[in-house]
Order: C-alpha cells, then sequence, then structure tokens
C-alpha cells in the first residue's frame, strides 16, 4: 500500500512538472515567435557585447530556429511525449542557457535577457534563478518522466511535431513580414503615438539637422495621418523608395497627411533623401522608439487623430501601386485582422492536439471497456 501511494506521488508530481517546464518552454518560444523582429534586436544586443557580430540572415535563421525548439520541446514536454528524449534535449539547452544567464547577471551586458520577449520583463539575476529551477525540474523528469503516460501515443508523436512546428511558423512569419500578432510594446493599436498630457509617453520626433523639437509640426491630433517610420535608413532598398513615393502621391489625393520619421547617421539620411527624392516632409527619431512603435524597415503607421488605426510593414500593405484606380481610397483597408489570424491559427491547432490525444487514448478506452466488460459477464456466471 505504501509502495502505490508513493507511486502515486510521483505521477502526480511527474505530471506537475510537465506542465510547469513545458508551460515555460511554451511560454517563452511563443512570445518570442510572436514578434520575430524583436527577439532580432535582443539577439544584436548580445552580439555586440560579445564583440561577436553575425549576418543578418543569418541572424534571422537562428531566431526562427531557437522560436521553434522553444515551443515544440515546451509542447512535447507537457503532452509527455519523447518521454526519454525530451527531458534530455530541454537540459542541453539549459546546459547552454544556465552559464549564459548567469554570466549576463554578473557582467549586465544587456538591462533584460529577453527570455521572455516584451511580454514579461525579468532582471538578470532573476532569470538565472528561474534556470536553475526550470534545470532541476528537467532533472527530476529525466529521472521520473517514464512514470506517466504520453498523452499523444507514439504512433501520433510526428504529426504532433509537424502540427507543432506549421503553427509556431506561420505565427513567426506573420510577426516578420507583417506585425506581431499581439504587441506587447508601448504603442497598441489604439494608443496614441504622441502625449496628451504629462502621464503619457510620447515619440520624440526632431528637425533632421537642427535638432529642433518637431512633435507638434509632424503629428496630426486632429486629422488622419500615414507615418513611414524606417529605423535604419541605410539598410532601405532602392526599390522600396518608388512605393513609397506612391503611396504619398496617394494620400494627397485623398488628403491624408504623410510624413517619414528616420533614424541614422547625418551621412545616410542625406543619401537617403537623395536617392528617394522624397516630397512628404521627414523628421528624426531614435531608432530605439522608432522600433517600440513598428516593426520592419520601414514601417507604416495610420493614424486618426493621433491614435493608432493598424501598423504594417511597407512590404505588407498588398498594393504595388497606390494610383491604380482600383486601390481603395481609404487607407484603413490596407491592413490585415491580425487578430482573427492569431485566433484561427490557434483554434486549429488546438483542435489538431485535441484530435491526436483523442485517437491516442480511444484503444485504451476501448480496452478498458472491453476488460470491464469482461469481468462483469464473468461475476454473473459466478453468480
Amino acid at each position: 500500500m505504501e509502495k502505490e501511494v508513493k507511486n502515486q506521488i510521483l505521477v502526480a508530481l511527474t505530471w506537475l512538472l510537465r506542465f510547469c517546464c513545458g508551460g515555460l518552454f511554451i511560454f517563452s518560444g511563443f512570445v518570442k515567435a510572436i514578434d520575430p523582429w524583436g527577439t532580432l534586436f535582443k539577439i544584436e544586443e548580445y552580439l555586440y557585447a560579445f564583440g561577436f557580430p553575425l549576418p543578418f540572415s543569418l541572424m534571422r535563421l537562428g531566431v526562427f530556429g531557437l522560436c521553434a525548439v522553444e515551443f515544440i520541446v515546451g509542447c512535447f514536454l507537457a503532452l509527455g511525449c519523447f518521454r526519454k528524449s525530451c527531458p534530455v534535449f530541454a537540459l542541453l539547452i539549459m546546459v547552454f542557457m544556465v552559464p549564459l544567464t548567469l554570466w549576463v547577471a554578473i557582467e549586465n551586458p544587456v538591462a533584460d535577457c529577453g527570455c521572455f520577449g516584451d511580454a514579461w520583463h525579468l532582471s538578470n539575476w532573476a532569470t538565472f534563478w528561474k534556470n536553475i529551477i526550470l534545470s532541476a525540474g528537467l532533472i527530476y523528469l529525466l529521472r521520473f518522466n517514464l512514470k506517466a503516460i504520453c498523452l499523444v501515443s507514439p504512433a501520433f508523436q510526428w504529426l504532433a511535431v509537424v502540427a507543432s512546428g506549421l503553427f509556431i511558423l506561420a505565427i513567426e512569419m506573420i510577426g516578420f513580414f507583417y506585425q506581431p500578432l499581439i504587441d506587447f510594446r508601448s504603442y497598441p493599436v489604439g494608443s496614441s503615438l504622441f502625449a496628451t498630457d504629462e502621464s503619457e509617453s510620447g515619440i520624440d520626433v526632431f528637425d533632421l539637422y537642427d535638432g529642433e523639437d518637431k512633435n507638434s509640426e509632424a503629428l496630426d491630433p486632429e486629422g488622419k495621418e500615414l507615418v513611414v517610420m524606417i529605423p535604419k535608413v541605410a539598410m532601405v532598398s532602392p526599390a522600396t523608395t518608388w512605393k513609397l513615393n506612391s503611396l504619398y502621391e496617394w494620400s494627397q489625393e485623398n488628403n491624408v497627411k504623410m510624413i517619414g520619421i528616420v533614424s541614422g547617421s547625418q551621412e545616410e539620411i542625406e543619401q537617403w533623401e537623395d536617392l528617394s527624392m522624397a516630397e512628404y516632409p521627414l523628421f528624426l527619431a531614435d531608432d530605439s522608439e522608432i522600433k517600440e512603435v513598428v516593426r520592419g524597415n520601414p514601417g507604416v503607421v495610420y493614424l486618426d487623430k493621433g491614435h493608432i488605426l493598424w501598423k504594417s510593414t511597407l512590404s505588407a500593405i498588398d498594393v504595388d501601386d497606390f494610383l491604380d484606380p482600383n486601390v481603395s481610397d481609404d487607407a484603413a483597408t490596407f491592413a490585415d485582422d491580425n487578430a482573427r489570424f492569431l485566433r484561427n491559427c490557434v483554434a486549429i491547432y488546438l483542435i489538431v492536439i485535441v484530435f491526436l490525444i483523442f485517437i491516442s487514448f480511444t484503444p485504451r478506452l476501448a480496452h478498458l471497456l472491453t476488460r470491464s466488460g469482461l469481468a462483469s459477464r464473468s461475476g454473473v456466471r459466478h453468480h
């Protein structure tokens, strides 16, 4: 009897640690995948601290892979998939992360480790101790994970791999090429882009050359406005300039104010002015403030009376020529419904996982019912 109680406690603790450890991995991977640009910027901070820059394409591949691995490992821990190998793989991740976060806590090269993106900011020491506790939980699972059954049977676990991979990849692609499906930053849709009183934060906009404050001139608190934001003006493709100029002509025809807010060195900005032949007014802002507002290079923000109606990368606006007669005269139609896309992705993914769990348990339920029926008939005959 004592052995049975001990075994039940081990099983219960195994399930608890599966959900806790798996949930942390899921949350970490998901919130970073939601905003891959933010994760890229954080990786850049780390690489700058290490003095080890990497090409953008390689960083992007690393970010996509990191988010996907964290999310999938978390799902498998929570579902009990690959009960032997999954805790081993998770611990290998922690073998890298624990020393890294200890170094970050001691040296403090970045203010926030970025483990949970912009969704949840932890101090560097809190991150280190979180990783120690997480590692302890994984060591337990390494020893006792086989005590509890898997929710998805081994025959269908490869389908869980595919479903989880496709789900997180879709989230990453939308976040990278459009905008984050959930905005954890200071300027979500519906918020004001400029301060209306001393208690609110707002983006600071300056003259390109003399540094004079230009907030009142740049941002219109009464009308509709398109704000093109370029955090790295030197990295904008020359092909982009035609689309921006086309958008400006559309804005002129439809009585919508349009400005550009850029960041870069004086030389880079002058080169951009010559290259783009921009007729719309250009202003200067810190690149960190631009990145806080919108992702992409360039990004576009549509305002109504100073409040954000939508945000998008320029390339994601599905219009090649804004002067085409078939293009809408309402800029509100240029953006997609990210919230609906996220709801649909999550619903489809959860349906697939629930279905895999259901078909995994069907044989077990059938076996239990058969045994129950046989026992019942045996009891009747004995009676």
